[in-house]
């Protein structure tokens, strides 16, 4: 099978995971991902399957071995209107405190833009969970190239209240306190990259290189303040950026 074809399948197979009831992203050896490059190439036909639609990306700095922490978020994100639904495992959703900025603006393709454009381009900034989701078997050793054309496990994103722009700028550590009933976790947040910015930084002007149209709406989510938590469904959950806002949010299985 050509590569082309290959990697169209590969696509359509990790796609098709996102809506299954158990999945199962485990790639046969038939089908392995060599290079970041194919792993893109993977993610822009899973673009093409979703009808085009990318509704944001999720980033960090590259790792210091060079690996790239970069994928589409393909499913609109939830408000706090109403429960947020997601992909559950035994009535535990997996989501990640960060902070979500938002383009005012098309940053048209093959432009290299400075941070000041880049700035000018975030018409707001809002607090943000990160939906997660392992859709690799546990016993199965998922590459770094099949993780990123998965999505670096992302299914989604709660977008939480406006935060004032200069204020997430300044955001290098927040105290994150979650409290579902009498239960309470309080985790002493620190962005992975120091600042939540940075990554988006970088992002932008690689996705430019790469071709891609960053248009008005898109959402950039940049890292982590404390990792995965374990949150209970279905009964109110209030979360608290010390500082920044706090909102409250029932999760619902999907």
């Amino acid at each position: 099978m050509e590569k082309s074809n290959q990697l169209k399948e590969i696509a359509a197979h990790l796609l098709a995971q996102r809506g299954a009831r158990t999945p199962i992203s485990d790639l046969p050896n038939s089908l392995k991902l060599a290079s970041q490059e194919e792993s893109l190439l993977v993610q822009q036909q899973m673009i093409a399957l979703n009808h085009q639609q990318v509704f944001g990306w999720k980033c960090l700095l590259p790792l210091e071995g060079g690996e790239i922490i970069l994928a589409p978020i393909l499913r609109q994100p939830q408000g706090l209107q109403r429960p947020c639904q997601l992909k559950v495992e035994n009535n535990t959703a997996l989501v990640e405190p960060e902070i979500a900025f938002v383009l005012g603006q098309d940053l048209p393709e093959n432009v290299e833009y400075n941070r000041i454009e880049i700035d000018n381009a975030v018409s707001a900034t809002y607090m943000a969970l990160e939906l997660i989701q392992e859709r690799f078997s546990c016993h199965y050793q998922a590459s770094h190239f099949e993780k990123l054309a998965d999505g670096l496990s992302n299914q989604g994103l709660l977008i939480g209240p406006e935060i004032a722009k200069e204020k997430a700028y300044q955001a290098s550590e927040i105290a994150i306190a979650v409290t579902q009933g009498t239960q309470q976790i309080t985790k002493p947040g620190k962005h992975p990259c120091r600042y939540p910015q940075e990554p988006l930084y970088w992002a932008v002007n690689y996705l430019s290189a790469l071709g891609v149209r960053l248009k008005a709406g898109q959402v950039f989510i940049t890292g982590s303040y404390c990792g995965v938590l374990n949150v209970a469904t279905d009964i109110d959950t209030h979360i608290e950026y010390a500082g920044l806002g706090d909102y409250t949010i029932k999760f619902a299985s999907l």
